[in-house]
C-alpha cells in the first residue's frame, strides 16, 4: 500500500495546519489572504516591513477585543499594540511554513511564499469563492487540440488530456456538491429562503447555463467521433508516436523512450475512456440527482406553502369560531347553517344520507356487445397480402443466416467481422442479423470478443464491432 501521507508531510511542515486548530483560526486566513492578495499583485517578493504594516492596519480595524491570548500562550505573551501583534502572527506563520523569511545583504527581510502554500491558497480561494469550472469551449478545445494542424503533437495531445482532465473533474465535482445543496435546501425555513436556494444559489452555481451548453449545443456527441477517431489515429501510427516519444526525451520531459510511450498511451487511454461511457454515464448521474434535487425543492415549497393552511387550519379556525359563539350565546344555540352543511357536528352511529362516507356500492356485470365486422373489399385484401408477402421474403431466418455465415467462412473456423464482405445493404442488414442471432442456440456460430470494443475499416471512415465469427463444433 502506498504510503500518501508521507509523502505529503515531507514537502509540507509538520505543523503547517496548526493554525487552524487554534482559537484565532479566522483572523489567521484573513491574514493569509491579504498576502495572497499581495502576491497576485506584485512580481517581487514582499518586504518584511509592509507585511507588518498590513497586519497591523487588518488588526486596528477589528478593534482590541480580537487581540485575545492564544490557546497555548501566557497572558503575559499578548502584545500591547496592533503591530506588536501583528509581529506575532507573521512569526507564527513563519514558524508554520505558510511563508519563509530571507534576510536580505542591507539586513532588512523579504517575506516569500513556498510553493506548496500558493497551491493551498489557490484551493482556499476557490472554496471560499465557490469557484466552478468552466464547461464552456471545454469539448470544442480537446476536439481542436486533436483534430488541428499540429494534431499529431505530443504537446497538443497533452493538452487535450489536461482539458479532458479538467472537464471531468468539474463534472465529478458537480455531482459530489448536489448533496450539499440539498441538505442546505432541507435546512431553509421560509419560501423566500427556499426560493432564493434553488434560483439563486443552486441555478447558478450548479446547473447555470454552463452545463445546459455542455448538454445542448456543445454536446459530446457532437464532437465525440472526430476525438474518438484522432485517438485511434495515435495508437496505428506507431512511427509517429515513436517520433513524438523521441521529441519528449530529447525536451528533457521524460527520462527514456519507453517512458514517453507509456505516458502517450496513458493520455490516450484516458481521453478514450472519459469521452466514452464513462462521460454518460456522469452526465446521467448528475441528471438524476440533479431529478432528486428538483422533487425535494418542490415537496419543501409545496409544505412551505400549505403549512397552517391545510384542512386541518381550517377545523381549527371553525372551532374556535364556534368556541367564541358558545360563549356569547351557550352552548346550546345552534350552529350557524353555513357550517353545518359543511361539518357534520352530531354523533353518529350509523350511515346516512348525509354522510361523507358513502356505503360500498355493489360492482356491475360488464355485459360485452359484439362487434359489427367491417367489409374489406378484394382490391384492399389483395394490396394487403401483397405488402404482407413483401415484408415476409424480406425476413431472414437463422437457418438462411447459418447457409451465409457458412459461405463466409468457408473452410476457415473463425472470422473477423472487419473481413465480412460490407458491399451492399443486403449484406449490411445481414452483419446485424449475424450480431443479433449470435445468442440463438440454434445458431451455427457463435461471437467472441469484447463487444464495447470497435475497430475502423475503410480508412476509419466506418466503425464495427470488434468481435470475431466462430463456428460452433465442426464444419458441416
Amino acid at each position: 500500500m502506498q504510503m500518501y501521507g508521507k509523502e505529503f508531510f515531507t514537502q509540507v511542515p509538520d505543523n503547517f495546519f496548526s493554525i487552524f486548530s487554534r482559537n484565532l483560526k479566522e483572523i489567521y486566513v484573513d491574514l493569509i489572504f491579504l498576502i495572497y492578495q499581495e502576491y497576485n499583485k506584485r512580481i517581487y517578493t514582499l518586504s518584511r516591513d509592509h507585511v507588518v504594516d498590513l497586519f497591523s492596519e487588518y488588526l486596528e480595524g477589528l478593534g482590541e477585543q480580537a487581540w485575545q491570548v492564544e490557546e497555548g500562550e501566557a497572558a503575559g505573551e499578548t502584545a500591547k499594540s496592533a503591530r506588536e501583534q501583528a509581529l506575532q502572527y507573521l512569526r507564527r506563520l513563519v514558524d508554520t511554513g505558510w511563508l519563509n523569511l530571507e534576510p536580505e545583504p542591507d539586513y532588512t527581510f523579504r517575506i516569500s511564499i513556498p510553493d506548496y502554500t500558493i497551491v493551498m491558497l489557490e484551493a482556499m480561494n476557490k472554496i471560499r469563492t465557490g469557484y466552478r469550472v468552466e464547461f464552456k469551449g471545454r469539448i470544442l478545445s480537446i476536439y481542436q487540440n486533436l483534430s488541428g494542424s499540429e494534431g499529431f503533437s505530443y504537446v497538443a495531445l497533452q493538452q487535450a488530456y489536461e482539458s479532458t482532465q479538467e472537464l471531468i473533474d468539474g463534472l465529478k465535482s458537480l455531482n459530489h456538491s448536489i448533496k450539499n445543496y440539498t441538505e442546505k435546501l432541507l435546512e431553509a425555513k421560509d419560501v423566500r429562503a427556499i426560493l432564493s436556494q434553488i434560483f439563486d444559489v443552486y441555478q447558478t452555481k450548479i446547473l447555470g447555463e454552463q452545463y445546459y451548453r455542455l448538454k445542448t449545443s456543445e454536446h459530446i456527441s457532437k464532437y465525440r467521433v472526430g476525438i474518438l477517431k484522432r485517438t485511434r489515429e495515435w495508437r496505428s501510427n506507431r512511427n509517429e508516436l515513436v517520433r513524438q516519444a523521441g521529441i519528449m526525451v530529447r525536451e528533457k520531459r521524460v527520462p527514456d523512450a519507453a517512458t514517453a510511450e507509456n505516458l502517450i498511451y496513458e493520455w490516450i487511454e484516458y481521453i478514450d475512456a472519459s469521452l466514452g461511457q464513462e462521460m454518460d454515464r456522469l452526465l446521467s448521474e448528475i441528471d438524476r440527482r440533479n431529478a432528486r434535487y428538483a422533487r425535494s425543492a418542490a415537496d419543501r415549497l409545496r409544505f412551505k406553502l400549505h403549512q397552517g393552511r391545510g384542512a386541518g387550519r381550517h377545523i381549527y379556525t371553525v372551532l374556535a369560531y364556534l368556541g367564541q359563539l358558545a360563549k356569547e350565546s351557550g352552548e346550546k344555540t345552534l350552529a350557524p347553517g353555513e357550517i353545518t352543511r359543511s361539518i357534520a357536528l352530531f354523533p353518529q352511529v350509523a350511515v346516512d344520507n348525509q354522510s361523507l362516507r358513502k356505503p360500498p356500492v355493489a360492482r356491475q356485470t360488464h355485459k360485452p356487445q359484439p362487434l359489427q365486422a367491417a367489409s374489406v373489399s378484394d382490391e384492399v385484401r389483395q394490396k394487403q397480402l401483397l405488402q404482407f408477402g413483401s415484408r415476409v421474403a424480406e425476413e431472414i431466418t437463422v437457418g438462411q443466416l447459418n447457409n451465409y455465415v457458412d459461405s463466409i467462412l468457408g473452410e476457415r473456423d473463425i472470422c473477423p467481422i472487419e473481413q465480412v464482405p460490407l458491399n451492399s445493404r443486403s449484406q449490411w442488414v445481414k452483419l446485424i442479423y449475424i450480431i443479433l442471432f449470435s445468442q440463438s442456440p440454434v445458431a451455427s456460430y457463435r461471437l467472441e470478443g469484447e463487444r464495447s470494443e470497435t475497430i475502423a475499416i475503410r480508412d476509419g471512415a466506418i466503425e464495427v464491432p470488434n468481435l470475431v465469427i466462430k463456428r460452433k463444433g465442426s464444419k458441416r
